[in-house]
């Protein structure tokens, strides 16, 4: 099976898709706490160009003034209003409308962050295609499934330890 290279572009923009329900923010720390950390580790990985993150939370996690806060520290905050009976399912597929959306915007060199608990795996696929097919710099914050053929080196380590109490300052 050919796996292909690892690209991340140093000189490209960033966008973090994370689902708060998979990756909660820690006690203690705030959406602006989160966003210096996540900027910190991208910049800690070589890339020093504009980052922006959208994040995907269910109903009544957040209070309004925390979500206002949020997006003045430079966290957007889709908030799915009503309890889905598929609830991560539709997150995801709401972060794989918005990914695409953002690359319209934004051709390479840039990079997608998916900060998820996959689990889908046309999700996953599809998300993979960003990489290998269009040459967008992709990670995720989990280990791919080896049928999803994400390059190697594609979940660095410092993601999901920003949330599970790892060096937070991701360096």
């Amino acid at each position: 099976m050919y796996t292909p290279p690892l690209v991340f572009h140093k000189s490209g923009k960033t966008c973090v898709f994370w689902d708060v329900e998979d990756y909660p923010i820690p006690d203690g720390l705030d959406a602006a706490s989160i966003y210096h950390s996540i900027k910190g580790a991208i910049k800690n990985y070589g890339c020093d160009e504009e980052v922006c993150i959208q994040a995907y939370v269910g109903n009544n996690t957040f209070s309004d003034e925390f979500l206002r806060q949020s997006s003045d520290a430079g966290v957007i905050f889709e908030v799915f209003t009503r309890d889905f009976v598929g609830g991560q399912y539709e997150r995801h597929r709401s972060i794989y409308g918005d990914v695409m959306l953002w690359t319209l915007e934004n051709p390479t060199p840039s990079n997608v962050i998916v900060i998820a608990k996959l689990f889908d795996d046309d999700l996953a696929t599809s998300i993979r295609f960003l990489s290998t097919v269009w040459y967008y710099g992709v990670l995720i914050s989990q280990a791919p499934k080896p049928e999803w053929e994400f390059p190697l080196g594609s979940a660095p380590s410092f993601l999901a330890s920003i949330f599970d109490g790892g060096n937070i300052s991701g360096s």
